[in-house]
């Protein structure tokens, strides 16, 4: 009886243990879950393709910077320079300024669909919101052209300063801003009509230029003074500051939340991250290369620049600045962008 009831005792023990670190296990599991749940909101989808134009090698790469790796790679027409998409992503455009052409890339099948005439020399692209027409900057012409994206045809047009370069669309499409790098000046155009409806002076010659989100906010990237003029895009448009951000900035990108804006450095081959509330500039300046151009935003914490002497797309983490990697492309890239719903 005695050896029973200790094998019982034993037995019961045994049980109460197993209970005990079950109830253990499961506090674990509860206390656990908090994080686990932080970790999946934290989680970000991958970063949508970026679509490269390669001048010299007259290219269009299609790159997943999360894979550091070429999808794709499409020839076009000689010494291409700007590009831009159509909304819903299908389409890409891409500008040809010694050719006077604009090239039509359907980016399902992989392949230029159409080339059409723009002016003297093309150079900003960009696609209006309804995807049914383009804005071309005519760099030698000295003007603002409206094209149907379908034909071709020039359906508008509107002289503003010299030499314009970059141009950027607001999110209704209603206004078009344009760098008039030889001018010294940004030009505002409305759309509707195509006739300019304000002028602001800027540092000297921009050239790319990045609307904040809100649409509030027009960042230009001066090139030879070294500056970032920042525009406030209201009833009046006017310069409320200029900051210094390095040797030649070429290229300009803001975050998804308007928090910060990214410039890339020509000359002195930087990156520069200027904080948008404070207007400073983060004391990290990772090398992009020997020297980039155009800059673009993959995701609220990617980034990437193209590299023209090196041939390179370089991946940067937002949030501290790092290079994360390179990724071999075309001889001579020159801007990039990132392709909407693209993967």
């Amino acid at each position: 009886m005695s050896g029973a009831r200790e094998g019982g005792a034993a037995r019961a023990g045994a049980l109460s243990r197993r209970a005990a670190l079950a109830r253990l296990a499961l506090a674990i599991s509860a206390l656990a879950l908090p994080f686990a749940a932080a970790g999946a909101a934290r989680a970000e989808p991958p970063s949508p393709l970026m679509a490269v134009v390669s001048q010299k090698a007259a290219e269009v790469a299609l790159v997943d910077i999360d894979a550091r790796a070429v999808r794709a790679v499409i020839g076009v027409a000689a010494v291409p320079a700007g590009l831009a998409a159509s909304p819903d992503g299908a389409t890409l455009y891409v500008t040809h300024p010694d050719l006077s052409l604009v090239s039509r890339i359907d980016l399902a099948a992989r392949r230029v669909t159409a080339t059409f005439k723009a002016g003297l020399e093309p150079f900003g692209v960009a696609v209006t919101p309804d995807g049914r027409a383009l804005l071309v900057s005519d760099w030698s012409g000295n003007a603002l052209i409206r094209l149907d994206a379908a034909t071709g045809a020039e359906t508008g047009r509107v002289a503003i300063g010299k030499a314009p370069a970059g141009l950027v669309l607001d999110a209704a499409g209603a206004l078009a801003y344009v760098a008039d790098r030889e001018s010294n000046q940004v030009s505002v155009v409305r759309v509707a009509d195509m006739s300019r409806v304000a002028t602001v002076p800027v540092g000297r010659a921009p050239f790319a230029l990045a609307l904040a989100p809100a649409g509030d906010r027009l960042y230009v990237a001066n090139v030879q003074s070294g500056d970032l003029s920042i525009l406030d895009t209201g009833v009046a448009p006017r310069e409320i500051a200029r900051v210094k951000v390095g040797l030649m900035p070429y290229g300009v990108a803001v975050t998804p939340d308007g928090s910060r804006v990214l410039v890339s450095n020509q000359q002195s081959g930087r990156l520069a991250v200027l904080d948008a509330g404070t207007r400073a500039i983060a004391p990290t300046l990772p090398r992009l290369g020997s020297f980039p151009e155009g800059i673009a935003v993959a995701s609220p914490t990617r980034a990437a620049a193209v590299d023209w002497a090196e041939d390179e797309v370089v991946v940067v983490d937002i949030g501290t600045s790092a290079v994360l990697g390179r990724i071999k492309v075309g001889t001579s890239p020159r801007n990039l962008i990132a392709v909407p719903g693209g993967r």
